[in-house]
């Protein structure tokens, strides 16, 4: 089975991504995750929380972000190290894009609507 995952645009599992920050337990509750398992997302660099008053807080991108993560691990079978791959190379490829329409120039990986299917980075 093909999983089709467009960060920018999919909501994960159906359930809108909210556009302020929500708790750890929002995450636990909403991705079905253990707070064992974001801790290592968070302590891997993967995603940065805000903390306020010893809890943690995820913002939009970080949820998309999570969500991303927890579709290569569930559904597609990646571990660790090739999440690390994948993330540094969307990072890589968002980068060229940008650069090239900042520089006018139309690259042929973006669609026909003129848009890029990865999430903002930080």
């Amino acid at each position: 089975m093909i999983t089709r995952f467009d960060p920018v645009y999919w909501e994960p599992g159906g359930i809108p991504v909210p556009d302020h920050e929500v708790s750890l337990e929002w995450l636990e509750r909403t991705f079905s995750v253990s707070p064992k398992e974001i801790r290592l997302l968070v302590r891997e660099g993967f995603v940065s929380p805000t903390s306020r008053e010893g809890e943690y807080f995820f913002d939009p991108v970080s949820i998309r972000k999570i969500a991303f993560i927890l579709v290569l691990k569930r559904n597609m079978g990646v571990n660790m190290a090739g999440i690390e791959i994948i993330l540094n190379l969307k990072s890589q490829l968002h980068w060229h894009i940008s650069r090239l329409r900042r520089e006018g120039e139309s690259p042929d990986v973006l669609g026909s609507g003129g848009t890029v299917s990865f999430w903002e980075t930080e």
